[in-house]
């Protein structure tokens, strides 16, 4: 299952977030000092060492990138010595030693993810009971066909705004999932304490709710996969109607050819044929998306 995201997330932070779920649950507590620690603050001193008075070591271990820039600071040092003395140049090493080492202190520590977790917490869904974790896989791979379907794409489901609608329906099945999880986990955890006959006819009576609830998200789920069964095959018809197209736009060529070698009847009969192929390929098209367009209409009313 991957995680899902509320649609009103920043892109570039909900891209970031979805690259590196695994900060994500559980959700992470605030850290001391940024979450650096003093294996950090030494790796830091000790780079930063480099840089200050063997730059072109540093350089050389670091990457090929930054071997100029050290083999630069290392000729700049020792010119530095030789013309001013070896105290100026002992000075540029520690002002140079102290710079590296506050900009790697700053770039160790916490993952900005984990900083994203905290700063988003409840905007997204990464753990969830198996059963709804099913569900939820169920959920965005229909919703992922159907944006990604060719006939989306082109812009023949046009009156359906896809890009709105379909991640907020999996926002909200996800939030519901997410709260059917917490439910679930709170009924298990009083099934180990001591149950008595009161205790167990309310987890009863509460399981029964979960099961109404799962059997109702369960029939928006699938009305998701009906409309990503009917895109798809809206899909099959529209590339067969792009290759008949393709075909058609040699008819000329065809033609010509046909005419070099039987009589003109003869190749307008067959070049009829293809232009009957043809449309009824489109007719196929035009029913099949009709199809698509009235099962993603029926998803609308729920979006609200």
């Amino acid at each position: 299952m991957k995680p899902a995201f509320d649609p009103a997330l920043p892109p570039a932070e909900r891209a970031l977030m979805a690259e590196a779920p695994e900060f994500l649950h559980p959700v992470p507590d605030r850290p001391r000092w940024g979450g650096r620690v003093g294996a950090d603050a030494w790796k830091a001193l000790l780079s930063a060492s480099l840089w200050g008075f063997l730059p072109v070591v540093a350089g050389r271990l670091q990457g090929r990138w930054l071997f100029p820039l050290g083999a630069t600071l290392q000729v700049v040092q020792l010119m530095i010595w030789f013309f001013y003395g070896f105290a100026r140049a002992f000075t540029m090493g520690l002002a140079v030693e102290a710079v590296t080492f506050l900009v790697l202190l700053a770039l160790s520590g916490e993952s900005p993810v984990a900083k994203l977790a905290r700063k988003h917490q409840g905007r997204y869904v990464a753990d969830l009971h198996l059963r709804d974790a099913e569900l939820l896989e169920r959920t965005q791979k229909a919703v992922a066909a159907v944006l990604d379907s060719s006939v989306n794409r082109a812009g023949l489901l046009d009156d359906i705004a896809n890009t709105v609608t379909l991640p907020r329906q999996e926002w909200e099945i996800a939030e519901t999932l997410a709260e059917m999880t917490r439910l679930r986990r709170e009924q298990r955890a009083a099934r180990k304490g001591k149950v008595t006959d009161r205790i167990a006819e309310m987890l009863d009576a509460h399981d029964g709710a979960l099961r109404l609830a799962t059997e109702s998200l369960t029939g928006r789920v699938e009305a998701l996969e009906d409309y990503a069964l009917r895109v798809m095959a809206a899909d099959d018809a529209y590339q067969e109607w792009q290759t008949l197209q393709d075909l058609a736009d040699d008819g000329d060529a065809y033609t010509e050819l046909l005419a070099r070698t039987v009589r003109d009847r003869l190749a307008t009969e067959e070049i009829n044929q293809l232009t009957e192929r043809a449309a009824r390929v489109e007719a196929t098209l035009r029913q099949s998306v009709r199809d698509a367009r009235k099962a993603g209409l029926v998803l609308l009313p729920k979006a609200g």
